[in-house]
């Protein structure tokens, strides 16, 4: 079991590590454009595109579960209508964000409080980058669906050629061509087409032969259609929340102004590093989940669970020791603001914890979202943000500032661990018995 779990988690682990990379990269092009400002407004940017794409995280998640639940019972021709059915539903809805730009700019950006000029850089990253979105989602549904299909190293190659692509491109036109925001975004859009072309030739390359199991008069069956978007409803919630949770403290961030902002967003850094590296091992748990549950093998999905935790343990204390020694060098890397440096002493505790705080929650969505035991996740997403987390973050940053509004974030970290962990044997173990 280890084996398979590893043969899975590490090409997804390899593949997500750069993605976090070209955030990094991101930063540090602009946190040395002489402006805190640029440094929140690329920050600002992206965790708005977060915000949207995370929601749309079912097209990745709900086709994985589906998928390696049709690739365990063997049923080859749903798990070809699977990837058909998500990139339909995925192209509708990059058509509508592109005729949305505008209404969801001034929601999302221009309305909110804070320096203008972290705004302006915001909503002008914003402008640029919603141009990837068909190529953004499609992708979603290829990686989603190439790992339902037991194949984690085709995501693990398309990811590294988009992250590449992205930090090369980007670079230069910063570096090269004078570009500032502009650059950083236009790159991004450039790179997210690489990676779709990708993703179509490796599918035509690989499972061609599958394509003749395409059939409209499957991909519109009403039970299949009702089961895919009660999935996806579930995963939607769930990811809206929880990155909602990461907008909204990227909103009070910036009403205490450029430097708290700026920090934020480079310490919110190491949260996300962490976070992909688990993904992988998230993923293959959920793969598995998903294929031992279709194929009504009890025993393997008990020992699949209790191995990936396992693992997501060992990698929490390694993460722990690594932020513990590095934060210092990190920060100074990614910018050269003595203000932001300075501030970064007073908060590297927070990092630290981040680690043993998130993991469980990290790790047991893939598991969830592999077993389509969505409902669960998505009541108890609903009860960590909106009962446990937003009353805590006003309440806490009112007596305590920004400690305050870190010390809500990693609580509702942990209530997401300890309430998935609590519902475990109920919603996922006992599925298939």
């Amino acid at each position: 079991m280890n084996r398979r779990i590893l043969k899975l988690a590490i090409p997804n682990v390899i593949s997500n590590i750069t993605v976090p990379f070209v955030g990094i990269v991101d930063i540090a092009l602009v946190g040395r454009m002489g402006s805190a400002a640029y440094i929140g407004g690329v920050g600002f940017g992206t965790i708005v595109f977060t915000l949207i794409y995370t929601g749309l995280a079912f097209l990745r998640m709900g086709t994985t579960g589906l998928t390696a639940q049709a690739y365990g019972a063997s049923n080859f021709r749903e798990a070809a209508n699977s990837l058909l059915r998500a990139l339909i539903f995925a192209l509708f809805a990059a058509v509508l964000l592109i005729i949305l730009q505008n209404p969801i700019k001034h929601l999302l950006i221009l309305n909110l409080k804070g320096s203008e000029q972290a705004l302006f850089y915001a909503a002008e990253y914003f402008s640029i980058r919603i141009w990837a979105a068909p190529a953004t989602l499609s992708v979603f549904v290829f990686m989603g669906w190439f790992i339902g299909m037991q194949n984690s190293k085709i995501p693990m190659i398309i990811t590294i050629i988009i992250s590449l692509s992205n930090i090369i491109i980007s670079s230069s036109l910063v570096l090269f061509a004078g570009m500032k925001i502009d650059g950083v975004a236009l790159g991004t859009v450039i790179s997210q087409y690489i990676g779709l072309i990708c993703s179509i030739g490796f599918f035509m390359a690989k499972y061609s032969r599958i394509t003749a199991f395409f059939k409209w008069k499957s991909v519109i069956i009403l039970d299949k259609v009702k089961r895919f978007f009660s999935v996806s409803g579930d995963i939607f919630i769930r990811s809206i929340l929880l990155t909602g949770s990461f907008f909204i403290f990227n909103v009070v961030s910036a009403s205490l102004g450029d430097n708290a902002l700026a920090l934020n967003s480079v310490m919110l850094q190491f949260l996300w590093f962490f976070a992909y590296v688990i993904d992988g091992f998230s993923y293959a748990g959920g793969t598995l989940a998903g294929r031992y549950i279709g194929a009504k093998q009890h025993d393997n999905l008990v020992l699949a669970i209790k191995k990936s935790v396992l693992f997501g343990l060992y990698i929490a204390i390694a993460f722990t020791l690594i932020y513990f020694f590095s934060v210092k060098y990190i920060f100074q890397a990614l910018t050269d603001d003595t203000a932001i440096i300075a501030l970064a002493d007073s908060f590297k505790y927070w990092i630290w914890l981040v680690p043993f705080a998130s993991f469980l929650a990290f790790l047991y969505d893939g598991i969830y979202v592999g077993a389509t035991a969505t409902a669960t996740m998505r009541n108890i997403m609903i009860v960590s943000v909106l009962i446990i987390y937003i009353p805590l973050l006003f309440t806490f940053k009112h007596y305590w500032g920004n400690q305050g509004m870190w010390l809500a974030l990693l609580i509702m970290l942990i209530s997401r661990g300890v309430g998935l962990g609590i519902f475990l044997k109920k919603a996922v173990i006992n599925k298939n018995r």
